[in-house]
């Protein structure tokens, strides 16, 4: 292995490792605090499922060779920023409280909103496969199940997320907290599709004809091209 291949290695592992162990403290802590509330199921069971899929797929990602990478450190914090920054964010900015009026419907309408992508969520994670990662590598082009509708199904999850929060914790610290995670998806999600633009050229086909959500309106080129 020469050292550019070590370094990816190291990367990737750090990146895949500091997920794993993010996300079962977040299956051991939901489990933990779980009772037998409708309510407390319709959150808790699906944060687990994602959890546990999250993990899996990620291990074998792992054991796989992408044939590319981003190897940048910004790269790195922003793929362990939006994967779980958020998310902590969430638990320091979100202190349970007592909510009257309109602050009590934006809470219901957050944690309806919060519960609606979970089944795309799982759908896209099964069709992604091997091929999810923390960090922009280019193993595949997927463009089956969800990513037929979506080129970044799961990051438009993720940004549904993060306006769900702001809904059930309508704080300027949420606010912010969650335009910071659509930014830095933003970001992140451009990356990648650098990264598979370089790596497949079937991959501009895809992305021609395949928006954010829904098929593009009109043929884009990327800059530079």
């Amino acid at each position: 292995m020469n050292p550019s291949e070590k370094k990816q290695q190291i990367i990737r592992f750090i990146a895949g490792g500091s997920v794993t162990l993010f996300m079962l403290a977040i299956i051991v802590l939901t489990a933990t605090t779980l009772n037998r509330s409708l309510y407390h199921l319709l959150w808790g069971m699906p944060v687990i499922a994602v959890s546990l899929l999250d993990i899996y797929f990620l291990s074998r990602s792992l054991l796989q060779k992408p044939k590319t990478i981003d190897v940048r450190l910004s790269s790195l914090i922003i793929g362990l920023g939006t994967t779980f920054g958020f998310s902590v964010a969430v638990m320091v900015l979100s202190p349970q409280q007592a909510a009257e009026g309109f602050v009590a419907e934006f809470r219901q309408i957050g944690v309806a909103l919060s519960l609606l992508p979970y089944p795309l969520v799982i759908w896209a994670l099964f069709c992604l496969g091997d091929c999810l990662t923390v960090v922009p590598e280019a193993h595949a082009v997927v463009a089956h199940g969800p990513y037929k509708y979506s080129r970044h199904p799961l990051y438009v999850c993720y940004m549904v997320w993060a306006l769900a929060n702001a809904l059930m914790f309508p704080t300027l610290g949420m606010l912010v907290a969650a335009i910071a995670q659509i930014v830095f998806l933003m970001i992140r999600l451009g990356r990648e599709e650098s990264l598979l633009l370089d790596t497949f050229p079937e991959y501009r086909h895809y992305y021609e004809r395949t928006g954010l959500v829904g098929p593009r309106l009109r043929r884009l080129t990327p800059a530079g091209d």
